[in-house]
């Protein structure tokens, strides 16, 4: 089972493939939600090197549930070291603690099981439609669809955007990517 979604889920997002292959291709899609919107959805243990301004205070890049050493703002992020300085705007340090979600969104779920679906599609079958057609694949194109303009291929936005290569996913994941940019 995947942290963020079943193999079961998976299958029903339309993943194929022994139950070993859609638990790599979920670990697979985990990485890339992490990575879209810079956030972690289950319980998990992390540590990271904080630098803090000269007061002491420095910024979690994960949302943290509690940390082992310092004082955890409100926010999860806000982090202020013990002791009382002088800090001079070099010093970092460890914090390790318990960061990310308590439970896991829905749609973060929804877009893991598909993201696993689209890693370990069904396998390509010669079955034609009503009009001979093979199913699965766009049937042949005709002088209309040469001339006429093809609607957007990739994913609009600037080509730095940040994106994890369907655009149904990227819809899903939007409320939960964090925007910000880290120094």
């Amino acid at each position: 089972m995947g942290r963020y979604a079943t193999t079961d889920m998976a299958k029903d997002a339309g993943a194929t493939g022994t139950d070993t292959d859609i638990e790599a291709a979920l670990a697979s899609s985990e990485i890339i939600i992490e990575r879209y919107c810079r956030d972690v959805f289950v319980p998990t243990d992390l540590s990271f090197t904080v630098p803090v301004d000269v007061w002491g205070v420095g910024w979690l890049p994960v949302a943290a549930y509690t940390v082992d050493v310092g004082t955890l703002g409100f926010d999860g992020h806000t982090w202020t070291a013990d002791g009382t300085g002088p800090f001079d705007g070099s010093v970092e340090y460890d914090v390790s603690g318990d960061f990310g979600w308590r439970t896991c969104p829905e749609q973060v779920s929804m877009a893991s099981a598909r993201l696993a679906a689209r890693a370990r599609p069904a396998a390509f079958t010669a079955q034609a439609d009503a009009e001979g057609n093979p199913i699965g694949r766009p049937p042949a194109p005709t002088l209309q669809d040469e001339t006429d303009p093809a609607p957007p291929q990739g994913r609009q936005g600037a080509a730095t955007e940040r994106t994890t290569g369907d655009p149904v996913v990227d819809a899903w994941l939007e409320p939960y990517k964090t925007n910000r940019v880290l120094i």
